[in-house]
């Protein structure tokens, strides 16, 4: 079973992480960023700001997650269904927030990027996946919903 919690920058997926590790102690949880510097050092250069890595990026996690299989797995990201089309996801959960709440998160000095976190917010609203708005949530709250969704779906 392999769960992709979807969330734009900012939604609370690295805050996440950790309590879904101890609510949901029979899966493993990753989060997709907790490779990029490793990754980064590999290629030479910052895997965020390289476009051209993220094919590379995205199958090395894909080969990661393979080998945890069938060991149930929740996967926390930025990729929408599209692009992860042919990877065994069996369900999927958008961490959002709003966008005050994700603008005030980010705190980014770079326009461009905070437009761009936005954006993709808006994209991924229109996706119509079983929502966890983390807004003014502490993640212990957040994780207790989304662990309940997570459950839900391995039944």
């Amino acid at each position: 079973m392999l769960t992709y919690v979807l969330g734009a920058p900012g939604s609370g997926k690295t805050a996440l992480a950790p309590v879904l590790r101890r609510l949901l102690a029979g899966c493993a949880v990753i989060d997709w960023d907790s490779f990029m510097d490793a990754a980064s050092e590999l290629a030479g250069r910052d895997i965020r700001r390289s476009p051209e890595t993220w094919p590379g990026y995205r199958n090395l996690v894909q080969v990661i997650v393979d080998s945890i299989r069938p060991h149930p797995t929740v996967l926390l990201g930025v990729c929408t269904p599209d692009e992860l089309r042919g990877w065994p996801v069996d369900s999927w959960v958008l961490l959002d927030c709003s966008d005050e709440e994700r603008t005030h998160r980010l705190g980014m000095d770079r326009a461009q990027d905070l437009a761009k976190a936005l954006a993709d917010a808006r994209d991924y609203r229109s996706l119509d996946l079983p929502i966890v708005d983390s807004t003014g949530r502490s993640p212990e709250d957040v994780g207790v919903a989304v662990a309940a969704l997570i459950r839900g779906s391995l039944r």
